[in-house]
C-alpha cells in the first residue's frame, strides 16, 4: 500500500484504495439507513451499546432500531421539520447514538454540543445553530436551561436523556415521553430510496476553523456515510472479533464514526465511559476483554507509563488508534512494546471539516511517527510557501485534501467557506506534512489554531474574552510547546496583555474611579485576575497558564496581530 502521484501536471497524491468504484452507497444512502443496513447479518439481539461502568445497562441492535424509529416519529409529531436543528448536549452514554440517529432520521440537523462548555460558549453555539429542541442529561440541565431561556428556547423544548422515565424537572420532560406518543413505527427506510443526498445536511459540527471564533461546519450525509464506509473496510479485514471502548467525546469528529455508526453497521460491541478515567478505563479493558480503543496523546502517554501491574489490564488490546495532536514516536513505541505481541499502536490524522484523512491499519506495526496512508478515495496536495505543488517525497508543504467526506461550508460565513478551498475544490487543512516511503508524516500547523490536549483552541476566542475587561486594552494569545514527564509534547496557553495606563483608569466600570494612583496600582488587574477571567468564561483547555504584561502588541496596518513578531514585545516596566 502506498501513496501515488495521480497526475504529473497537478501532482496529486492519491490513495490506492477506492470505495466509490464498487459502491454508490456513499452518494445515495442516508446515515440511518446505512447504519441499520446489516441487521440481518449478525445477532441483532445481542448487546451492542453497553455501559462500561454498569453492563446491566445495554441496548441491542433490535432495540436500537425500534427506539430510533419511535423517536423519529415522536420528533415529527412535535413539529420537527426537514432542516430544523436539534441540539444534543450530553456526555457519552448508551442512549446518545440513538438520539443522534433519530434527530438525523427525522430530517433534522443534529448539533452535538460539548457538555463542558461554559454559559458563554453555550449561548454562542445556540445562537449560531438556532435549535428548535435540545436533548440533555439531568446533570447537565442547569447549565443549558438558563442559556436556552436567553435564546428563547422554552423548557418544554428540552428533553432529558436518562435510563428511567423520571417525572419532569423544571418543565423539562423525559425523552421517553416522546416514545410513549409513538407506539407504532414504520420499519421501512426512513428516507426515500435513492433520493439524492449530495447536499442534504445531517450535522452541525463545531470547529475552530482557520481564524476567529469557533465556527459551525455543515456536515452532509455523504460525509458521514463515506467516512464510515472507509472505516468499515478496515474492520472487516480483522483476524479477530473487534470490540471497542469509547472514552473520548462522541461529539468529536475522531470518535463519532466509531461510536455512532459502525457498531450498528457491523454488530460490534461498544462500551461507553462518560469520559476518560484511568481506573475505569483499565477495569473496562480487562473485564470485557476489549480489543480496540481510540485515544489522544495525553491518554496514550499515561498508558505507556503504567506500572508493571497495571499494564496487565491492557493485554486484550489489539488496536490502539491515536489522534488529536502530535504523538512522540518514542512514547508510541514504548506502549506498543508493553502490550500483547499482536497489538498495534497506530496514528490517524483528520479534521472536522473533512473527516479522517489518513490511518495506519490494524495489521501494520509502525512506530516511526507516521500518521499513515491516505484513506479510501482521499486525494492530497502538498503546497509549498510559494503556492507551488510539491512533486517529491521528503518536501514539507501545507496539506490540502479532496474527498467524499468534505463539509458543505460554515454556517453564516461565506467568506471563511470560500477561503477554505482552492480552485480545484481541495480543502486547506492548515497542517504541514511530507511523504516518506509512501506514508504521510505530520510537521506542524500553519493555522493560528493551537492544539491543547487534543482540543483545538482559537487564540482569537480567548483574546475576545480578555478584551472584555475594562483594564485590558490589547492582548495576544500564543502557545508554548513543552514536554511533560511522560515525554508527551503539549501546548501551554499563554497571553501577552497590555493594561490600560494608570492615569487613564478612571471609569466607574474599572472599579478604580476617583482613587489615588497608589491605590489604583494596588487594585490594578493582575496576572491571576486575567487567568480567572478566562476561567470564568471558557472551558478548561482554553485556560491560560501564563500571563505577561507588555507595552504593545505588534499589529499590521489593518489591525491583524503579527504573531511571528510576538517574541519582540517589550515588557511593561
Amino acid at each position: 500500500m502506498s501513496l501515488s502521484s495521480a497526475s504529473t501536471t497537478d501532482h496529486i497524491w492519491t490513495s490506492p484504495q477506492s470505495l466509490l468504484s464498487w459502491s454508490k452507497e456513499t452518494l445515495t444512502t442516508d446515515i440511518v439507513t446505512f447504519a441499520f443496513a446489516n441487521l440481518g447479518q449478525y445477532d441483532k439481539n445481542k448487546p451492542i451499546f453497553i455501559d462500561a461502568k454498569d453492563p446491566t445497562k445495554s441496548i441491542s441492535a433490535s432495540q436500537a432500531y425500534t427506539t430510533v424509529c419511535q423517536l423519529v416519529n415522536g420528533l415529527k409529531n412535535l413539529g420537527v421539520k426537514e432542516g430544523d436543528c436539534v441540539c444534543l448536549h450530553a456526555f457519552n452514554n448508551i442512549w446518545y447514538p440513538l438520539v443522534w440517529l433519530a434527530i438525523i432520521g427525522s430530517g433534522a440537523i443534529a448539533s452535538p454540543i460539548n457538555p463542558a462548555y461554559t454559559s458563554t460558549e453555550l449561548e454562542r453555539h445556540l445562537r449560531l445553530t438556532d435549535p428548535k429542541f435540545i436533548f440533555t442529561q439531568p446533570g447537565c440541565l442547569g447549565s443549558i436551561a438558563e442559556v436556552a431561556s436567553k435564546c428563547n428556547i422554552p423548557n418544554s423544548h428540552i428533553f432529558l436523556v436518562e435510563n428511567n422515565q423520571e417525572p419532569n424537572i423544571h418543565g423539562c420532560h423525559s425523552w421517553k415521553t416522546i416514545l410513549a406518543g409513538s407506539e407504532e413505527y414504520d420499519p421501512v427506510p426512513l428516507f426515500e430510496h435513492g433520493r439524492s443526498l449530495q447536499g442534504r445536511l445531517a450535522l452541525y459540527a463545531m470547529t475552530s476553523g482557520t481564524t476567529g471564533l469557533p465556527k459551525a461546519a455543515m456536515i452532509p450525509h455523504r460525509y458521514v456515510v463515506a467516512q464510515a464506509a472507509a472505516l468499515e473496510k478496515q474492520f472487516i479485514t480483522r483476524n479477530y472479533q473487534p470490540s471497542q471502548l469509547i472514552c473520548l467525546p462522541v461529539f468529536h469528529a475522531f470518535a463519532a464514526p466509531l461510536a455512532l455508526v459502525l457498531p450498528l453497521r457491523l454488530g460490534m460491541q461498544t462500551y461507553f465511559l462518560p469520559k476518560f478515567n484511568l481506573s475505569d478505563f483499565l477495569q473496562a479493558i480487562s473485564k470485557f476483554d476489549i480489543t480496540d480503543a481510540p485515544v489522544v496523546p495525553p491518554i496514550l502517554g499515561t498508558l505507556a507509563h503504567l506500572s508493571s501491574v497495571d499494564i496487565q489490564h491492557l493485554q486484550s488490546l489489539r488496536y490502539v488508534i491515536c489522534a488529536g495532536a502530535t504523538l512522540n514516536p518514542n512514547v508510541q513505541e514504548k506502549l506498543a512494546s508493553r502490550l500483547h505481541r499482536d497489538a498495534n499502536v497506530a496514528q490517524c490524522w483528520g479534521t472536522t471539516e473533512a473527516g479522517w484523512h489518513t490511518l495506519v491499519p490494524w495489521n501494520e506495526k509502525d512506530t516511526s511517527g507516521s500518521i499513515g496512508w491516505l484513506m479510501a478515495d482521499v486525494e492530497l496536495k502538498l503546497v509549498d510557501c510559494n503556492g507551488h505543488n510539491i512533486r517529491r517525497e521528503e518536501q514539507i508543504g501545507e496539506a490540502l485534501i479532496r474527498s467524499p467526506t468534505l463539509f458543505s461550508g460554515y454556517i453564516g460565513d461565506v467568506s471563511a467557506t470560500v477561503d477554505s478551498f482552492d480552485r480545484q475544490g481541495f480543502y486547506r487543512t492548515g497542517d504541514f506534512a511530507f511523504v516518506r516511503g509512501g506514508k504521510l508524516y505530520y510537521n506542524g500547523r500553519r493555522k493560528e489554531i493551537m492544539k491543547v490536549n487534543g482540543w483545538q483552541v482559537s487564540p482569537t476566542e480567548v483574546e475576545t474574552v480578555l478584551l472584555e475587561h475594562p483594564q485590558i486594552v490589547d492582548a495576544a494569545v500564543y502557545g508554548v510547546q513543552t514536554e511533560n514527564g511522560q515525554g508527551i509534547s503539549q501546548t501551554m496557553l499563554c497571553a501577552y496583555v497590555v493594561r490600560r495606563p494608570l492615569e487613564s483608569v478612571s471609569t466607574e466600570k474599572s472599579g478604580l474611579s476617583d482613587k489615588p494612583q497608589d491605590e489604583r496600582a494596588q487594585n490594578r488587574v493582575s496576572g491571576q485576575d486575567v487567568k480567572d477571567l478566562v476561567a470564568s468564561k471558557l472551558i478548561s483547555y482554553k485556560h491560560l497558564k501564563q500571563v505577561t504584561f507588555v507595552k504593545k502588541i505588534p499589529r499590521s496596518p489593518t489591525g491583524k496581530i503579527l504573531r511571528w513578531r510576538l517574541n519582540e514585545v517589550e515588557l511593561e516596566k
